[in-house]
């Protein structure tokens, strides 16, 4: 049973009274939650910066290093015979190629029949014979099709597969064809029927490449080539003897200008955000909620610092701005002139990756700029990662002040309700002793009226 508020019965008291008290006693709690509101803002305001200084390492990771910055492409005078693609670090250079034979599978096909899944194919052994491993022995039962044959052959999963085409050539247009599944001359296959239906008679040879590589014949039993150039790899679409096609390694500066403005990008992305914070609000006249916090400035110095500085390529260019990055002074962003950008890749691509990596015996922008980065996200004592913590430490002791107190209140809620309730049970018995004394005297006062 609760305990009733005052002046529920003598009407003494206004209830809202101990209301009002109680609300009095929360203002502490009141108080204590908003300076957690106040902290968590300001955690996840400079939990954007984190996230940002984030998404700007991923962007470097693309111009860091020699083996990141270094794009390069397959130029071919003919793609439509040779083309290829760049799979790591190697050497820029011409290359001349005579394509005068693709590798090909060996092929056997059977002779026809009127249909695929109706009429038997007879039965007894069929032996597949391969060049480079075991013979296959597949059994034929009475009353297969070609469709049971080819069933039976692909589940044997041995390298060679079989499929039913349709010729269209009647009487029999229906025949089974074998494949190997490797290219080359160790794809050769050869097919005993037995006393089946099933005769082959050899549709495909299967052959290797042969190409002229700088007048010199290579070879292979498919018609990729990997060997030829370091982390190259050489795609041959057809043949056409007596062509020459002139193949070109060379730097890719469209897909470095991506990486180069994908940094550029998360740069601004990061110092429009911080800066914002300093920015004063017209409407409250403040500024942002890490306008003050000495983390957010510590960032800031240096990442700029990292950009700031000159490089000692070797080659043409030692600093961003020359290449057509220059930083406005009055955001602190970078601007990026592409234009100027791609003509000094054009002109000097090694003195512009020089800009960016880390060499032997210089420290580039891109790569400075990583371990400023790092060092902000180091999990032991960075500037991100601790002022992060401070935070949420900060945040779980207003947690836990705030449980102490509702705690209190909720005590002293209950003490106010019993006082209350016990003064008014006070009152009420005076005011029934008042009543009580009222009736008496006024009762008395008439009764000796009437007898005189």
């Amino acid at each position: 049973m609760g305990i009733r508020l005052p002046g529920a019965t003598t009407g003494l008291f206004d209830p809202k009274i101990v209301e009002q008290l109680i609300e009095v006693e929360k203002l502490p709690i009141e108080a204590a939650k908003k300076r957690k509101e106040a902290i968590v803002s300001e955690r996840d305001e400079f939990i954007g910066v984190r996230d940002r200084v984030g998404e700007l390492d991923t962007a470097l990771n693309a111009i860091k290093n020699t083996s990141d910055f270094y794009k390069l492409k397959v130029e071919s005078s003919h793609p439509d015979i040779i083309d290829g693609t760049v799979e790591g670090v190697t050497t820029i250079g011409n290359y001349e190629f005579e394509v005068r034979g693709m590798a090909r599978t060996e092929k056997e096909l059977a002779y026809g029949f009127p249909d695929k899944d109706e009429t038997p194919v007879g039965f007894g052994f069929m032996l597949i014979e391969r060049d480079d491993n075991e013979d296959l022995e597949v059994v034929i039962e009475p009353g297969s099709t070609l469709q049971d044959v080819v069933t039976q052959i692909n589940d044997t999963e041995a390298g060679v597969k079989a499929m039913v085409i349709n010729t269209k050539y009647k009487p029999d247009p229906y025949r089974l064809l074998v494949i190997s599944e490797k290219s080359g001359e160790e794809s050769k296959i050869r097919i005993d029927e037995d006393t089946t239906f099933l005769e082959f008679k050899e549709q495909v040879t299967g052959r290797n490449l042969d190409v002229l590589f700088e007048d010199v014949p290579v070879t292979d039993n498919d018609n990729i080539l990997e060997d030829l150039v370091d982390n190259v790899v050489f795609n041959v679409r057809r043949s056409e003897p007596g062509t020459r096609v002139q193949v070109n390694i060379t730097y890719d500066i469209d897909a470095t200008l991506e990486s180069i403005s994908s940094f550029v990008e998360k740069y601004n992305d990061l110092a429009t955000y911080i800066n914002s914070q300093y920015v004063i609000d017209p409407n409250t006249n403040k500024a942002g909620l890490l306008a003050g916090d000495s983390s957010t400035r510590t960032v800031m110095r240096r990442i700029q610092g990292a950009v700031v500085q000159a490089v000692n390529t070797g080659g043409k260019y030692s600093t961003l701005g020359e290449i057509g990055i220059t930083t406005d002074p009055r955001s602190g962003n970078l601007e990026y002139n592409e234009a100027k950008v791609r003509q000094a890749l054009a002109e000097d691509y090694d003195s512009v990756a020089a800009l960016f990596v880390q060499r032997r015996n210089s420290i580039g922008v891109g790569a400075r700029l990583a371990n400023a980065v790092r060092d902000l996200r180091d999990p032991q004592g960075g500037a991100l990662k601790t002022k992060v913590n401070t935070l949420d430490n900060i945040i779980r002791n207003q947690d836990r002040e705030i449980e102490q107190k509702e705690r209190a209140m909720e005590q002293k809620e209950e003490s106010i309700k019993r006082r209350f309730a016990s003064l008014e049970g006070q009152l009420t018995g005076l005011k029934a002793q008042g009543d009580f004394l009222s009736q008496r005297f006024s009762g008395g006062q008439q009764g000796g009226g009437r007898s005189q």
